[in-house]
């Protein structure tokens, strides 16, 4: 069994290194966009789910949000000594995770995934999604300092640098998935594709180890596809819902 395994997959390696450009991208940009936006939605869930337990539950104080997003509106905290508890314990939970199992998820993500682009689009180990997708999750749900699309961009990146392992792309194409990842991750945050895309050239790195005209940006079709795909997964969460109404069907505030 494991020898038909290795040879299916050594076929699958040999029919995407001899796959035109724009074949080879819309298949495998596809499957990046889909799984990033998958990556995406669980941490946004994961997210609300820690945002619950340390700030509602903790704190109580249950994060407000704006009108089209729920409508929960703010309120004084049940217990406002909690609050910096809350916080730092969220802090120290989170550090933890990212100081035992993986350092090069600390951070807002960005530069991390920025980094490997230049420097080695293959190497980011594949336990970083998870822990920056647990870490990001406590953090920000506890009510640290950091924002969204550094998280989902560095789970994105991930998966592309895993594909690349996984069918033993040449550094070119590694460049790119990690690229595609990123603006997947971005897109799944944002919802949107184009601005990702727009986005989504990673600058010339500070003494990287080979000159910056020599690294090439991914083109933008590469890009789009994995970004166009990625959000459909997360749209649940980030589609504004409609105010909640009061019986009779007034709305707050009429």
């Amino acid at each position: 069994m494991i020898a038909g395994f290795d040879s299916a997959l050594l076929g699958v390696r040999r029919r995407i290194r001899g796959a035109a450009y724009l074949r080879k991208w819309v298949v495998l940009g596809a499957l990046i966009g889909v799984i990033s936006g998958l990556g995406a939605a669980i941490f946004f869930t994961s997210l609300d789910l820690m945002s619950r337990l340390f700030l509602g539950t903790l704190a109580g104080w249950p994060p407000s949000t704006p009108a089209g997003e729920g409508n929960h509106p703010i309120v004084e905290p049940a217990r406002p000594g909690a609050l910096p508890l809350a916080v730092g314990l969220g802090g120290l939970i989170a550090g933890i995770i990212v100081y035992r199992w993986a350092p090069e998820a600390e951070g807002h993500g960005t530069d991390a995934a920025i980094s490997a682009f230049h420097h080695g689009a293959r190497r980011i180990r594949a336990r970083i999604p998870l822990i920056k997708l647990v870490a990001s999750a406590i953090t920000i749900g506890s009510g640290g300092s950091g924002g969204r699309e550094g998280p989902t961009a560095q789970i994105g990146a991930g998966f592309g640098s895993f594909l690349a392992r996984f069918l033993d792309l040449d550094a070119r194409d590694a460049r790119i998935a990690v690229a595609c990842g990123i603006g997947a991750g971005i897109a799944a945050r944002l919802a949107a594709a184009g601005a990702a895309v727009a986005g989504n050239y990673p600058p010339p790195a500070a003494g990287a180890g080979e000159s910056a005209g020599r690294i090439r940006a991914p083109r933008g079709d590469a890009v789009a596809i994995p970004a166009e795909l990625s959000h459909a997964p997360a749209v649940p969460h980030l589609v504004p819902r409609p105010p909640e109404r009061h019986r009779g069907g007034a709305r707050p505030g009429d």
